[in-house]
Formats: structure tokens, C-alpha cells, sequence
């Protein structure tokens, strides 16, 4: 059994790598199965897991991790579909950023206009960061706006530097009102904006919280939405406060639409220019196991293994 640090996941992999995984996972959902996400906690401490089986890719595995004061410590777990042996333990502080956002970006490149031109990114975290090289990878823009609480300024030249993209500081509401993409990465309990102020054609993606008792989206924009998108609908229908929370009446989840189901062209949706498209995410196993497959491969590759 091998192990895999996160220094060597960030030179094994890289956005692109993360994006084309993705979209094999989710294309081939229905060839395996999921653990939805457990948690448990005593005081202070929560211990999360979650996991799935991929036997087209011979692996099998779960994802665990820590919460303490608010901070994370990751760890995924694989084991071989063939003869069951346990192949490596992966440090995933790393993986998590990059799948978190490569599931966002095969979101936007199945859901979001081509013509975009303004992406609108409200957080300023490492899921924020995260996102803009991701969507970057699927989509042309000419500007991108960062709203946040604090360190947007910052956020915003970095960006620019790193992109050569003009980005720059804006509160939530301009953020939500300009976007064509909008992505919102933030641990808000409450809605960080009215759903009116988003314009028609957008796509949102809403990633910062996989609570059930927290969200970032109200009611009135999950109501304008054409079309509703999750990762797992099983998983979402216990954990996603974005669509939990609303009044009911506001939505039918018979009318929710599974990422995989947009990837493999299984839905009946087709996208309307004017159509105003919502991704609510909130992580699942399928993705960590199916970037740890690459990883590890990688590594095998790498360390003749």
C-alpha cells in the first residue's frame, strides 16, 4: 500500500487533468455506485466520509476527513475491484480544490452560453481560487468580477496577473447582476442576494455550501430557473440547504436534472439562449474516487510502482 502526499498530487495532476476526469466519471455514472456522505461528530470534532465503486476503472474507495474550527484535513482511501487490496492512501487537501472545480467547469461547458463574457466569482477562499483557472479552461472571458467579505482587492489583482485577464473588486449584488457565469463559493448561511438580480441566460453554480441547513441561493432564484442541475440527486435530496430550504412549491425535484444525465445526453433538456441554468453542488464521493484512480495511476507511472 502506497502513499500519496499532497505535494505529489499537485505534480502528478494538474486543472486539465482534473476537468477530463470529471467528465469520464460522470459520463459513466451508472457504471458504479456511490456512498452518500456520513458524518459524525463529538464536540467540537466532525468526521466525514463518503465513497464509491468504479469497477470499469478497477478501483474502489472512500474519502475521509476532519473538521476542527472550521478548517479541513482529507484523506482518500483506495482499494482494487479485482482482488480487494487496499492500493494507497492519498493526502487529498489538494485533489479536493481541483475536483470540486473541474465539476463545476463540465457543469459549465455542457450548461453555460458559448458567448460568455463576464465570469463573476463571490468568495475569495481556495475553492474560489480554484474555480477561475478551471472555468478558464472551458469558457472565454473578458473580465471577471470578485465579490467577497474580505480580500477581493487581492483576490482580484492576483488574478489578473496570474490570467491576463482584467479583474477587479465588486459587491455581491453587481457580482450576481453582471455575470454571465456565476459561481458562488462562500460559507453563508443565509442567501447572499436576490434571485432577481440575476440576468437572464446565466449560469449560476452554487458550490460553497453541502449542508442542509445552509445556503447561498433564495428562493426567488431557484424559482426563476429553467433548469435545475445536481451532481447525485440521492445525496442532494439530504444535504443541498440551496433547495432544501425553500418554500414549498418553489421547485419539484422531479423536475432536478443529475450531472451525469447532462453529460451523457440522457436528459431532455436542451438550453434556450434566455434560460437561466442553476448547478447546485455539494461534492460527491464519485469525484474523489475517480481523480484518485488518476493519481494513482500517475503515480504508478511515475514511481514505476
Amino acid at each position: 500500500m502506497k502513499l500519496i502526499t499532497n505535494q505529489q498530487v499537485a505534480e502528478l495532476i494538474n486543472t486539465g487533468d482534473a476537468i477530463d476526469a470529471m467528465r469520464q466519471a460522470f459520463a459513466g455514472i451508472g457504471q458504479g455506485a456511490q456512498q452518500a456522505r456520513m458524518r459524525t461528530s463529538a464536540g467540537p470534532v466532525m468526521m466525514s466520509s463518503m465513497g464509491a465503486l468504479l469497477p470499469a476503472a478497477g478501483i474502489a474507495g472512500y474519502k475521509l476527513y476532519t473538521t476542527i474550527n472550521g478548517k479541513f484535513h482529507f484523506v482518500t482511501v483506495l482499494f482494487s475491484t479485482e482482488d480487494g487490496r487496499p492500493l494507497a492512501a492519498i493526502e487529498s487537501d489538494t485533489m479536493t480544490g481541483l475536483r470540486t472545480a473541474a465539476a463545476t467547469a463540465v457543469a459549465a461547458d455542457h450548461l453555460a452560453r458559448q458567448d460568455v463574457a463576464t465570469l463573476a466569482v463571490i468568495g475569495t477562499g481556495v475553492q474560489a481560487h480554484s474555480h477561475v483557472p478551471a472555468l478558464l479552461a472551458v469558457r472565454k472571458f473578458k473580465e471577471i468580477l470578485i465579490a467577497g467579505r474580505s480580500g477581493q482587492q487581492q483576490f482580484a489583482e492576483q488574478v489578473t496577473q496570474q490570467t491576463g485577464i482584467p479583474a477587479r473588486a465588486v459587491s455581491i449584488d453587481e457580482a450576481a447582476q453582471a455575470g454571465d457565469v456565476v459561481v458562488t463559493v462562500t460559507r453563508s448561511a443565509i442567501p447572499l442576494f436576490s434571485g432577481d438580480l440575476l440576468q437572464a441566460g446565466a449560469f449560476v453554480a452554487a458550490v460553497g455550501a453541502s449542508k442542509g441547513n445552509l445556503r447561498e441561493l433564495d428562493d426567488r432564484a431557484i424559482a426563476r430557473a429553467n433548469a435545475l442541475v445536481v451532481e447525485w440527486k440521492p445525496q442532494a435530496q439530504q444535504e443541498a440547504g440551496d433547495l432544501l430550504l425553500c418554500q414549498p412549491g418553489t421547485f419539484a425535484w422531479e423536475q432536478v436534472w443529475e450531472l451525469g444525465q447532462i453529460v451523457d445526453g440522457s436528459s431532455t433538456y436542451r438550453r434556450q439562449p434566455d434560460d437561466l441554468v442553476i448547478y447546485k453542488a455539494i461534492g460527491v464521493g464519485l469525484e474523489d474516487i475517480a481523480l484518485s484512480g488518476l493519481v494513482y495511476r500517475r503515480a504508478c507511472e511515475r514511481f514505476g510502482w
